[in-house]
């Protein structure tokens, strides 16, 4: 019987097992994102995002970012205090880690990838302003990851 009905239908691309999330496509992500900043905040990053996703998409759309919108600049955030600071940081990592667990069909990779490289690129520039604020990479490091924790 399965000879005249010829070979069984192709499932519809993309397949439903990876329309969510794919493992491969995170790790990608995580290269992208971490190639801009230093080893022991790559380290921190990479290591609390490699759990399962957070968002899967399924009870509303995720809101990206344009990779247009303005944010403060150096100069801005020299001046700004440390609260606020935290509070940018925590903006950027919130941003970021719906980037990177954006599902598939939703966003193209050129524009995932050109956003997930400004990300890591101004969380660069939040550390570093961090590390000024509190003086030393250490205690910037510990901040940061407690900021980290908190986006999940």
């Amino acid at each position: 019987m399965a000879i005249l009905a010829g070979p069984p239908p192709r499932p519809p691309f993309p397949s439903g097992r990876y329309t969510r999330s794919n493992p491969l496509r995170r790790e990608a992500g995580l290269r992208l994102l971490t190639a801009a900043l230093p080893e022991p905040l790559r380290r921190v990053i990479v290591t609390t995002w490699r759990r399962p996703s957070l968002f899967n998409g399924e009870q509303t759309p995720l809101a990206v970012q344009s990779g247009l919108r303005q944010r403060p600049g150096e100069a801005q955030l020299a001046q700004a205090t440390f609260q606020t600071t935290c509070v940018f940081i925590l903006t950027e990592l919130e941003v970021t880690r719906r980037v990177l667990e954006a599902p598939l069909a939703s966003i193209s990779r050129m524009t995932r990838n050109t956003l997930l490289v400004a990300q890591g690129a101004y969380l660069r520039l939040l550390f570093a302003a961090l590390v000024v604020q509190l003086g030393s990479i250490e205690a910037a490091l510990a901040e940061f990851q407690r900021l980290i924790v908190g986006v999940g």
